[in-house]
């Protein structure tokens, strides 16, 4: 035994009773067997290390021994189990492994067991269910299983706190723990428990309810009788359902639980129906969380008397309507989180007065209007989320006053004017975001005083001037967007510029590279230098100089002369030569054969209506090359609509145009054709509907299906909400969604997209005229009513059936008035499984896109029957999930234009639709 053991372990006599000491080094010294006295061993929250020792089983007289708080491995000693007279055994938080013995189960005189925040495995001995002296049991944080026994609330009559939360405990919960009537706190969060919640008749001392993170599930007649019989727990305080699979409505009982609650927490789940009702009555609630549900409907104005709150979550529900102006009475709130809703009108001034706030989002509403002065003032402000709204205004010079703030994203918004100087003083800032506005002016010096930055997005806005030198200053810097301005001057060397690629400066026709390799790396021009002498330039200078100018201006004088004669023909066929604004300078018909090869058959992508598609590549980067066949009589109309609409519109889901050209091919022919980011994942139609040689690998899965129909419906709600005026895009089909490496989609295609005009008294006259192809051309098209929104929503909606059926409108049986609209509505007789594409079953494709992969590990990994469980629960979720798509296809694609959703409606539902899937 080492000396430093010897001195605190032999520092006592036999006849000691007890040993409380702290600050102790080492192993506990088995020594101390030897102490057949000891009644009390108190060794807690010391610097303990080692293991257990076996030897301390010996000790007769023992009843605590508590080792808690140290760095203790190894196993619990099954001598253990021979401590009879043992009623304290408390060895939590340490680093103890293996599994609990089941001879603690034999120490019939325990009060308080707790092995909380160990790594102890394996099933759960069902002996210590049989210790009916048992207090406090207390075993979370580890990584044990097993069930819990239907009769456990009888076995421990006398338990008050129950904590078996972050383990892997399975099964349900029986009933017979709810008629525990001492129980006081009972926490079991984060297992796999199923089934419903058992109705709490007896538990009249509960403060504390944790079941949160579990399987459990609910219908609205069951809300009803477990919320009415939680009215009996009068002393509740926190009761914690979050992350299961409730659904139904919220019963108007809930009025009826304790009013000294203090935390209510639903979020996560499945619940519908409005805010809930008699909140007020809850004065002591500090926390009320009730995100991520189906929530509707106005947020009451009766949240103003809960003056305790300081959490209140309300983020991806329905709720609409305006934002009460109540905060002024909420003056203790720290976060505030209402994102992801339908909330209108402006922002409340009141939030203002919420001096303590530090996170506030309120991000994906729309809402209008400046943003309160009174927010900037807030002292200690951490997040700041208020992106894809419609607000309006300038930043104010108050920004500078926000020294705590971390997080700012107030991107796809309506800001405009000039970034100000002061924001220097945002010390703090590690994450911002202003991309998708309308700002103006010099990006200012003082943002490279932002030395905390990690995250800057300025991209899609009218930012002019330099970039600044000192951004390459901020070490912190990793990830830098400024594209879709009009910087200009050389880009930056060092720093985060290192390591950025064209990406993030595309868009930008005057910046330049300072040499060779960093012009070559950001596709653009080197930077020209010039060098003046003194006092005069040498002779060899001049001479090039000289020669330089005489030959540029004959070439200048070709050029133009080839142009005029050329301009001269565009004039007499009425044609004119559209440039796209914000974009990079046009580009040669001889960089463009060059890129791809002279348009060489292998690097053709496709064929369309007006043009083919070719791959290319400029140095590294792989680009696509639409070439207009100007043979075609359209082909011209819809060269120049594309580039009409292209000129004005971006977003993330639209397919992105890099330049375009307008030139003469080298047979002195017109030739036009616009460049855009090559998509390596090819087309949505191909992966639907692939030829026989790839069908093996080209199988979308129900999650991957779902992701690109909220990306298109994204790009849609963009075009026919965000724009103004609001675009059309006229031709939604497969072939025109394309699919990047990660299988993002992106609508591309605009050749016959339109600007709507309120004033315009176009129609479709003939059939020729129809805006569209065949099977996806809305009924009123054909009968010669004006292009609109409701045109393309009943597009998606074809889209959408035929991605999660694959089956085209123009295939063969659709015949003798059956089409795709009827063969989907099949699903409303509950034959969704035969409507649906049956590669949406292939449980190798859709269980690895879940979250069932953690199913079997989490168990010990040889349970055969949770995952036949899991694919069983995957499957139905599946199929309601597909009822659901379908039933949204089914609205989209109404003959009635009246009767169809918005876009902006469809992909809230779509969204609904995600979150069940989780």
């Amino acid at each position: 035994m080492a000396k430093s053991q010897l001195s605190w372990a032999d520092s006592f006599s036999s006849p000691t009773s007890s040993l409380l000491k702290t600050r102790l080094p080492g192993a506990i010294p088995a020594s101390l067997s030897q102490c057949q006295n000891l009644r009390v061993i108190s060794l807690g929250f010391n610097k303990l290390t080692g293991h257990l020792p076996p030897e301390l089983g010996a000790l007769p007289r023992l009843q605590v021994l508590d080792a808690s708080g140290n760095n203790l491995t190894g196993v619990v000693p099954p001598t253990f189990g021979n401590l009879s007279a043992l009623t304290v055994l408390s060895l939590d938080s340490n680093n103890l492994s293996g599994p609990i013995p089941n001879q603690i189960g034999h120490l019939s005189n325990l009060l308080s067991i707790q092995l909380s925040v160990n790594q102890f495995s394996g099933e759960f001995p069902l002996s210590i269910f049989n210790i009916s002296s048992l207090v406090y049991l207390s075993v979370a944080k580890n990584n044990l299983y097993g069930h819990l026994p239907g009769d456990m609330g009888f076995r421990l009559p006398k338990i008050e706190q129950l904590l078996l939360g972050q383990n892997h405990f399975r099964g349900s919960i029986p009933e017979s723990l709810f008629n525990a009537s001492s129980i006081q706190f009972l926490d079991l969060p984060l297992n796999q428990f199923q089934g419903s919640i058992p109705l709490l008749r007896n538990m009249k001392s509960l403060t504390h309810l944790n079941l949160g993170g579990n399987n459990l599930f609910s219908t609205t007649e069951q809300n009803f009788h477990f919320f009415e019989s939680l009215s009996n727990c009068t002393q509740l305080q926190d009761l914690i359902l979050n992350s299961n699979q409730l659904s139904g409505e919220l019963p108007t009982s809930l009025s009826n639980l304790s009013t000294v609650l203090i935390r209510f927490c639903i979020d996560n789940n499945l619940f519908t129906g409005s805010f809930p009702i008699g909140i007020e009555k809850f004065q002591n609630l500090m926390t009320m969380s009730i995100e991520r549900n189906f929530l509707t409907g106005p947020l009451p104005h009766s949240i103003r008397a809960l003056h305790n709150l300081q959490l209140l979550s309300l983020h991806i529900n329905n709720f609409s309507g305006e934002i009460p102006d109540v905060f002024g009475n909420l003056t203790k709130l720290f976060e505030l989180t209402m994102g992801a809703n339908q909330f209108s009108g402006k922002i409340p001034t009141s939030i203002g007065r919420c001096q303590r706030l530090s996170k506030l989002d309120l991000a994906w509403n729309s809402l209008v209007g400046t943003i309160p002065m009174e927010i900037f003032r807030l002292p200690i402000l951490n997040y700041l989320y208020l992106a894809r709204n419609y607000l309006n205004g300038s930043l104010p010079i108050e920004l500078g006053s926000m020294t705590k703030l971390e997080f700012m994203d107030i991107s796809d918004n309506r800001f405009s004017g000039n970034l100000p100087e002061t924001i220097q003083g945002c010390i703090s800032m590690r994450f911002l975001n202003l991309s998708r506005n309308n700002l103006t002016g010099f990006i200012p010096n003082s943002v490279g005083k932002l030395i905390a930055l990690e995250s800057l997005d300025l991209s899609l806005n009218n930012l002019s001037g330099p970039i600044p030198d000192n951004l390459e200053k901020i070490s912190a810097l990793q990830k830098l967007n400024l594209s879709f301005n009009d910087l200009e001057g050389q880009v930056p060397r060092n720093g985060v510029f290192i390591n950025l690629e064209w990406d993030s400066f595309q868009g930008n026709s005057k910046l330049c590279g300072n040499d060779k390799d960093a012009a070559q790396r950001l596709k653009v021009p080197e930077c020209s230098t010039r060098r003046k002498s003194s006092r005069h330039l040498s002779l060899k200078i001049i001479i090039v100089l000289v020669s330089s100018i005489v030959f540029t201006s004959a070439m200048f004088l070709i050029w133009v002369l080839i142009f005029q004669k050329k301009k001269k023909k565009m004039h007499r066929a009425g044609i004119s030569s559209p440039s796209i604004k914000g974009l990079p300078p046009k580009i040669s018909y001889s960089d463009i054969q060059l890129a791809t090869n002279g348009f060489a058959t292998e690097n053709l992508v496709g064929k369309g209506s007006f043009g083919s598609v070719y791959k290319g590549v400029f140095g590294t980067t792989a680009i696509a090359v639409k070439v207009i066949d100007l043979q075609q009589s359209k082909a011209l109309k819809s060269f120049n609509a594309e580039c009409d609409a292209l000129r004005t519109v971006r977003h993330r889901n639209l397919v992105r145009v890099i330049t375009s050209c307008s030139s003469i091919d080298h047979r002195g022919g017109e030739f036009k054709a616009l460049v855009m980011e090559f998509m390596s994942n090819g087309n949505l139609d191909t992966w639907l509907h692939p030829k026989e040689s790839n069908q093996s690998q080209r199988n979308l899965s129900l999650i991957q299906r779902l992701d690109i129909a909220i990306d298109v419906a994204f790009a849609l709600d963009y075009l026919h909400h965000d724009c103004e005026p609001p675009l059309v895009h006229c031709d939604l089909k497969p072939p025109n969604v394309l699919l990047d490496e990660n299988l993002g989609a992106h609508v591309g295609d605009f050749g016959l997209a339109r600007f709507l005009n309120p004033n315009s008294p176009e129609k479709i006259s003939s059939t020729i005229g129809l805006k569209g192809s065949i099977g996806y051309i809305p009924p009123e098209y054909g009968w010669g009513n004006k292009v609109s929104t409701t045109g393309d929503v009943y597009s998606f909606g074809v889209l959408l059936l035929e991605m999660f059926t694959a089956k085209r409108p123009t295939d063969e049986m659709f015949k003798d008035g059956l089409d795709i609209n009827n063969f989907a509505s099949t699903m409303q007789q509950n034959l969704v499984l035969k409507v649906a594409d049956a590669r949406l079953f292939e449980y190798n494709n859709d269980l690895s896109e879940g979250d069932t992969s953690n199913y079997s590990s989490s168990v010990g990994g040889g349970d055969s029957s949770i995952t036949s469980n899991t694919i069983s629960n995957w499957d139905s979720k599946i199929e309601q999930c597909l009822a659901a798509v379908i039933r949204v296809g089914l609205s989209c694609a109404a003959n009635s234009a009246g009767d169809r959703l918005t876009m902006r409606e469809t992909l809230a539902k779509l969204r609904e639709i995600k979150k069940v899937l989780g």
